[in-house]
């Protein structure tokens, strides 16, 4: 029996790949069907990777049926003799064809053969998937143990809009040393992790809607769902259309998040330039990965597009996604009898030579539908088209459209294309785009036009920037800078003192580091600091009291290094 389970383990892992390729052809599709609805998106996501968990299940239990249904059979010929099966039955028990039935007979064999081996690598596999997943959570609860309360303010603030969200669970609040975005984490008791650079270096308006968008995911119970999602990916780890599924829900769970916070503030715009403050801390360094469930999933540039773009059409109804839910569904009705012509109804040896009559010869297995090969995530605005045909204002989708005409070819840098009605509605005009480039060099992509024009950046500021001196000027540094409130007085402060990297000065202003902070520093004796000492300094709390205190406790030499093990609570 313990044999007979092992095999059909690994016919329902093999049949997993064609039955795997249909389900995400079939979610492609339904993608397609809904538009950019994210909350129907992602429902019809996790109902596809759902499938794919119960398929395995379908197809080795219908693999046990039919290996058990023979010996039966076999019992009952052996009691009453073949010939009172009667004439009738024997004239439909013809055989096959003697070389189609040696042929299939032989590939059975074959892939039988190879099966414990299959099972074995996906042991493997399972056991090196749950050991990375382990290590994780002890991560997640090492973060946990480490944080610290947040301010008891900020506290009641996010009881408040745990209040307005609906959230009736109790929500705590802590700060971490060690994380880089804010996340949300546990399902029964849940917490709101916050870095230490995030009190600092975001208004507090901003603040409020990134913890909107993490109450959003607490109210949701996506981390309870995150799980058995990360569990799926652990079990069915070889399957790429597994790994693609999740992307999209991980997508989409994002986008359904953003929503509910851009409901509760009530400015789109301004929960995008919120977005786009945070960007700027992660791309600070951080020695701890990206945690699970955080403001940050997905393509920052697509979400801050679907927040400020216009509103898309509604043309995806009701019944279009009830439909579109039936036919994934129906497709486990349609894999169950597909798997039971593709699976081997072969009897055991024993019956094989006692009986003279051939097996039933299967049906071939359907070709696998192809597992879409474009990026799950949203699309962005095609760019660098050699001949842009006028079109009505596109809708975001997660499922680009394939271009008739095949792949773009690369453009010449030739200045910007003609604008589309849709960059004309946000106020993207043919003259700002040109000018634009003119500042930067290139030519924009659409993700890039959009994020400037609606944080404000205009072609003056990018020549202000240029005539400060500072280096790695480019429209995601510039992007960054303007969102987190870098102006022009404030970057020649920082000049004047001897910074001129754009992105490292952005990252000091949203941490908050003032031409007073150099000051104080500099009046404990703390002069010519780097970049990125500064940035570490704000981000842990290396004040100028501290230092002071410190020193009075016989602290010395004080490094910068030992200042910020010391501020940590660890022995330099």
């Amino acid at each position: 029996m313990k044999g007979l389970v092992l095999e059909a383990l690994g016919w329902a892992l093999l049949h997993l790949v064609w039955q795997g390729a249909l389900v995400a052809a079939v979610l492609a599709l339904g993608l397609r069907l809904l538009g950019p609805r994210a909350s129907a998106r992602y429902g019809l996501a996790c109902g596809a990777l759902g499938l794919m968990l119960l398929l395995p299940a379908a197809t080795g239990w219908q693999h046990l049926r039919s290996r058990q249904a023979p010996a039966a059979v076999s019992t009952l010929r052996a009691a009453a003799g073949q010939s009172s099966l009667g004439p009738a039955a024997q004239a439909g028990a013809a055989p096959a064809s003697p070389l189609a039935t040696s042929l299939l007979a032989r590939a059975t064999a074959f892939t039988g053969g190879l099966l414990p081996w299959g099972v074995l690598a996906w042991g493997l596999g399972v056991a090196v998937s749950s050991l990375r997943l382990l290590a994780g959570w002890v991560r997640l609860r090492r973060r946990v143990r480490e944080a610290f309360p947040a301010p008891e303010a900020w506290q009641h603030r996010l009881e408040a809009l745990a209040r307005r969200l609906g959230v009736k669970r109790e929500v705590r609040l802590l700060q971490s040393p060690t994380l880089e975005v804010p996340s949300a984490l546990g399902w029964l008791r849940p917490v709101v992790l916050l870095p230490v650079s995030t009190l600092t270096g975001l208004p507090a308006r901003q603040l409020e809607m990134i913890l909107a968008h993490e109450l959003a995911h607490i109210r949701r119970h996506d981390f309870a769902v995150n799980l058995l999602q990360t569990v799926v990916e652990t079990l069915l780890f070889y399957h790429p259309a597994v790994w693609w599924m999740s992307h999209v829900i991980r997508v989409e769970r994002e986008h359904c998040c953003d929503d509910a916070a851009a409901g509760l503030t009530g400015n789109a715009l301004s929960y995008a330039r919120a977005l786009t403050a945070l960007e700027t801390l992660r791309v600070m360094p951080s020695p701890a990965p990206a945690p699970a469930l955080s403001a940050l999933g997905g393509s920052l540039p697509e979400r801050v597009r679907r927040l400020v773009a216009a509103p898309p059409s509604r043309c995806a109804s009701r019944w279009t996604a009830g439909a579109s839910v039936l036919v994934l569904m129906s497709s486990l009705a349609a894999a169950a009898p597909l798997t039971a012509r593709v699976l081997p109804a072969q009897a055991p040896r024993s019956l094989l030579a006692a009986s003279p009559a051939a097996p039933a010869e299967p049906a071939p297995a359907p070709a696998p539908a192809p597992a879409p090969s474009a990026s799950p995530s949203p699309a962005p605005e095609p760019q660098g088209a050699a001949e842009p045909s006028p079109a009505p204002a596109p809708r975001p989708s997660s499922v680009p459209s394939p271009s008739p005409s095949g792949p773009a070819k690369p453009r010449k840098d030739r200045g910007p294309e003609p604008v589309p009605q849709a960059f004309l509605q946000s106020g993207i005009t043919e003259e700002y785009a040109k000018g634009l480039h003119a500042r930067f060099g290139q030519p924009l992509s659409a993700d890039e036009l959009f994020v400037l024009k609606h944080l404000g950046v205009t072609a003056e500021e990018v020549d202000a920037l240029k005539r400060l001196g500072f280096s790695k000027v480019s429209p995601d540094t510039v992007a960054a800078a303007h969102a987190v409130g870098a102006t022009e007085a404030y970057l020649r402060a920082l000049k004047d003192a001897g910074y001129t990297d754009l992105e490292k000065a952005t990252g000091m202003r949203a941490l908050g580091i003032t031409p007073e902070t150099l000051a104080g520093l500099a009046h404990v004796g703390f002069t010519g600091l780097s970049a990125d000492t500064l940035m570490g300094f704000q981000a842990t709390g290396v004040t100028p009291a501290f230092i002071d205190e410190m020193r009075a406790q016989g602290h010395e030499p004080l490094t910068p290094d030992a200042l910020i093990r010391l501020r940590l609570g660890k022995t330099p």
